[in-house]
């Protein structure tokens, strides 16, 4: 049960960023403390004591949670959640808000980055200046391509895709965007045009994927869909990594089929020695832009989900309703917060204690 003997609930945050060091200053009703900071012998005690966490990409189940006896709420600090084993925090009545938005400007401008750097082939050009063969720009010369007049296909349309087509109006070039859901006022507002999935792969000059990880996003990016593309387009992955199948991406730059491709995600983070897209021929290898899941952690982005997170955890502990949630998924009015929680976990502790007393001793 929570300790009620602590002044302030007990945070553990596993995001490990000296910027949220500095903020939480700001928040004197809550105790913070961060996981690398406590040494390796205390932190089961220390997650032992803890209301709340601050997840970063650490993996929260049943194995993980097995500690945390008191835990009441678990905040991400960014927008993904696919490290959350949802139905167990659920089973165990622990309130779960994610934190999404707040990285969106960080993310667009790396996927335009991304496009540009691909379009103007600046890995050659870079090489070309460095190893000494200035007079190689003649085979840049015409190859190289503008922004401007592309088609931009956005497969995800929610507060990155958005963003993206604001910074994309100066540039020129025309904004197409499919998902499940229409929306008609953010495509007035922003200037995008609603189109099938087929009809964006089939006309894009570059598509961004922005999409989370579900069952029905896992190897969206297929073979199916690399033959539809043009193959003069160029791939761009700032979602969530297995949404592209790596091998068939490999192969459709081998073979042709697609100009380049960037990602900012992978299938597995890190990305394995053993992957297709690190044994390219090296002629391709040019074509290809890595970088390790850092679209969305700018200094001003980090700052933006540091506040909004611990401001989320405050609200929690003020009987006040938090925003984003993912359990419960259906509104409880805020001053039943703390009541319903604690309800939920005198209910599982007592269940805990009823099965050691039944279990047989050795």
């Amino acid at each position: 049960m929570t300790n009620y003997k602590r002044k302030r609930p007990l945070v553990i945050s596993f995001a490990l960023q000296p910027v949220m060091k500095q903020m939480t200053g700001h928040f004197s009703q809550l105790e913070v403390r961060f996981v690398d900071d406590i040494a390796a012998p205390q932190r089961i005690a220390a997650y032992n004591q803890a209301a709340a966490m601050i997840a970063a990409g650490n993996a929260v189940s049943a194995n993980t949670l097995e500690p945390w006896h008191n835990l009441e709420f678990v905040q991400t600090l960014g927008s993904g959640y696919n490290n959350l084993d949802i139905e167990e925090l659920r089973k165990r009545g622990i309130v779960v808000a994610h934190n999404p938005a707040h990285n969106a400007q960080a993310v667009a401008e790396h996927a335009i980055m991304s496009a540009m750097y691909l379009l103007r082939d600046m890995d050659r050009a870079h090489r070309m200046v460095a190893e000494g063969r200035f007079a190689d720009r003649r085979h840049l010369a015409g190859q190289i391509r503008d922004l401007s007049g592309l088609i931009v296909g956005l497969y995800g349309f929610g507060h990155i895709g958005q963003t993206m087509t604001r910074l994309l109006q100066p540039f020129g070039a025309d904004v197409l965007y499919y998902q499940r859901h229409r929306v008609p006022a953010e495509e007035e507002r922003y200037g995008a045009r609603y189109v099938s999935a087929n009809e964006l792969w089939t006309t894009a000059d570059i598509v961004v994927l922005s999409v989370p990880l579900t069952q029905d996003t896992y190897h969206l990016v297929s073979e199916p869909q690399f033959a539809a593309l043009k193959s003069t387009a160029i791939v761009i992955n700032v979602g969530r990594g297995p949404v592209v199948d790596e091998k068939a991406l490999a192969l459709a730059l081998t073979e042709g089929q697609i100009a380049g491709a960037a990602l900012d995600v992978f299938e597995t983070e890190p990305l394995s020695p053993d992957s297709p897209l690190l044994h390219l021929p090296e002629a391709i290898r040019s074509r290809i832009l890595f970088s390790p899941h850092v679209s969305g952690v700018t200094q001003q982005a980090l700052k933006k989900m540091t506040l909004a997170a611990l401001e989320n955890v405050q609200r929690f502990f003020s009987h006040e309703q938090p925003l984003h949630l993912l359990v419960p998924e259906e509104a409880v009015p805020p001053w039943t917060w703390q009541h319903v929680v604690r309800q939920k976990r005198a209910a599982i502790h007592r269940s805990e204690e009823s099965a050691d007393i039944r279990s047989p001793r050795r």
